[in-house]
């Protein structure tokens, strides 16, 4: 009311500043004095009509201004309605995006957990198909009793299979081995000849007959102990074998068993990844009595001698300027009355032939892998992405390490766009996988060829390699630049792993004697996880430390090439011949040990 009261005097005072003068006109000059009555009556009667018009528009425009102030009220609580809504749809709207991402990542998980369970679980692009098989089944899954449902693709347009030549072509056959084994068995044969002169005829032909057999027995030794007394001695007690026995008790220390018995259980635990329980249940059958925790037990007395080997095997494999690498894969370990999701360590030096296994209270931080490596002076570490590797070659997060390489596994990207590929459904992350592939193929062409460090580093430096990290460098930039609202997951992880481990993944590129990835200490570890499929979990952090002991011999081992069989018995029947010579019982210097001891 008051604005408008203001917007009249304005208005007013310009009207009066335009149409009239300044100065009055005087219009009852010369006028008789009954003519200026009858005038200034009749203004009177002008001047109260307008007063009554004036106000009956004070009354008006009074009841317009109240309309105008409900119909701003009106306006407002509108607005802040429509604000309200507007502010519920964008939350609805981020909340359908961010279910539409939940479904399709859910979605995408479902398809690889299907693909791993049911499905072909090698990393390679899968070449999507133009018409699908018919499925019987499915037709009659389908079938809701409609002519529209009813299908019959399976059994009405069957077509004879068209017989192809077959094909050599997109084979690899670089693995194929020049020539086949035949049955044998290492050792001497035992012949069994036929009497001649039993034969009814004339002889035609003679020939040998392979039969293998096996044979797995117990037996159980009773060696008489004799308690006697020497003339000024002390009474003792002692074996004195007669001919054709052993010389000596053939006890292992601390056990009931002989360096045979224990070798025998270590290979059937730690190789054949048996469990307590199933060797219990097969040395039961066999006739023998014996507890589960006695088995672990005499384990643990093979485990003392075999902790000082792997602390030589350590030795070999941090030396100065080695080239390792590192896993770790998880376990369930007891603690009292509850299993703890832990971690086991692997660290393996190729050019050594070296693997080491360690277990820290199944921990999975930093602080395991650096007391692990102590003072080691290492030319580079291959490990994958995990963030307890990034202080290694970073001057701000650990002086100690500054100077070592940390390497990133290609092939971990690799499989990251594979699988962006097959359960993401992104079309660009088959190109990815095509140049990292690239790589790999350069790198088998220079093992093939044979060459030489310093000829490696030369063809790594090649253009060609260099065309390809341009081609890679650039198509990653511009993904990255591309909303990635409605990127599939998988192929966002995969985008961000190469970009933040692109130094570390290339860096093998620097020097001819790195190595690509890091699939020696996966292929290393993964007897871990076979045996944490079939056994579950560990009792106790002994247990899992145990563990760890076994297969760094039993890793090393066969990094050798050599029997595990033959190398864990040879070495408990040295310990067992009073031999300590650790650094010589190394896979490589056993035999020697052996015929010293």
């Amino acid at each position: 009311m008051i604005d408008l009261q203001d917007i009249i005097t304005t208005k007013r005072e310009l009207l009066s500043r335009e149409a009239y003068s300044l100065s009055p006109i005087n219009y009852s000059a010369g006028m008789a004095e009954d003519q200026k009555e009858r005038y200034i009556q009749y203004l009177a009667e002008q001047n109260q009509d307008l007063r009554l018009t004036s106000d009956a528009m004070k009354l008006v425009l009074e009841d317009f201004m109240a309309q105008m102030k409900d119909l701003k009220a009106q306006v407002s609580s509108m607005e802040s309605k429509h604000a309200d809504l507007e502010n519920r749809l964008s939350e609805e709207h981020k909340l359908r995006k961010s279910a539409e991402r939940k479904i399709k990542s859910l979605q995408e998980r479902l398809d690889y957990a299907n693909q791993e369970r049911f499905g072909d679980r090698r990393q390679k692009i899968k070449s999507k198909a133009e018409t699908g098989d018919s499925d019987r089944n499915k037709e009659k899954d389908d079938y809701d009793g409609t002519d529209d449902t009813l299908r019959t693709d399976s059994v009405g347009h069957v077509q004879s299979p068209e017989v192809k030549e077959p094909s050599g072509k997109g084979r690899d056959l670089s693995n194929r081995p020049d020539g086949y084994k035949t049955t044998g068995v290492s050792g001497e044969v035992i012949e069994h000849p036929s009497d001649l002169t039993k034969v009814p005829g004339r002889i035609i032909e003679r020939r040998m007959v392979r039969v293998f057999s096996f044979r797995t027995f117990l037996t159980e030794e009773c060696f008489e102990m004799v308690h006697y007394a020497e003339p000024g001695k002390k009474p003792g007690w002692g074996y004195f074998p007669s001919e054709g026995h052993p010389e000596v008790v053939t006890r292992f220390e601390g056990t009931k068993a002989t360096p045979e018995f224990l070798q025998a259980i270590a290979y059937e635990v730690y190789v054949k990844n048996v469990t307590f329980g199933l060797l219990h249940q097969w040395l039961t059958d066999m006739g023998m009595t014996v507890s589960k925790n006695t088995l672990r037990n005499w384990l643990k007395k093979g485990k003392k001698y075999l902790d000082e080997l792997v602390c030589v095997l350590k030795s070999i494999a941090l030396e100065k300027d080695s080239i390792v690498n590192c896993d770790e894969t998880w376990c369930k370990v007891r603690k009292y009355d509850h299993y703890k999701k832990c971690y086991i360590w692997v660290l393996v030096n190729k050019a050594r032939k070296t693997a080491i296994f360690f277990y820290e209270n199944g921990s999975r931080g930093r602080e395991v892998l650096t007391d692990f490596l102590g003072d080691a002076e290492l030319k580079s570490i291959m490990s994958d992405g995990y963030n307890a590797y990034v202080f290694i070659g970073n001057d701000l997060k650990s002086a100690r390490f500054k100077d070592t390489v940390h390497q990133v596994c290609m092939s971990h990207a690799k499989n990251k766009f594979v699988k962006a590929s097959n359960q993401g459904g992104e079309p660009t992350a088959e190109r990815f996988s095509e140049i990292l592939k690239e790589f790999f193929m350069r790198e088998r062409k220079y093992d093939d060829a044979g060459l030489t460090p310093k000829e490696r580093f030369r063809e790594r430096q090649s253009l060609e390699t260099k065309e390809l990290l341009i081609e890679l460098r650039s198509l990653l930039d511009s993904e990255l630049s591309k909303d990635s609202e409605f990127r599939s997951q998988y192929y966002r992880e995969a985008l961000n792993y190469l970009n933040r481990f692109w130094k570390e993944i290339f860096a093998y590129l620097d020097d001819g004697e790195l190595p690509i990835d890091n699939n020696l200490a996966e292929r290393t570890i993964r007897k871990l996880t076979t045996w944490r499929n079939n056994s579950f979990h560990y009792g106790s952090d002994a247990g899992a430390e145990m563990a760890a002991t076994y297969h760094s011999v039993i890793g090393t081992v066969k990094l050798h090439g050599s029997s595990v069989w033959n190398f864990i018995g040879t070495f408990f029947k040295n310990i067992f011949n009073g031999c300590r010579d650790y650094v010589n019982m190394v896979p490589d210097k056993i035999t020697l040990a052996t015929s010293q001891c």
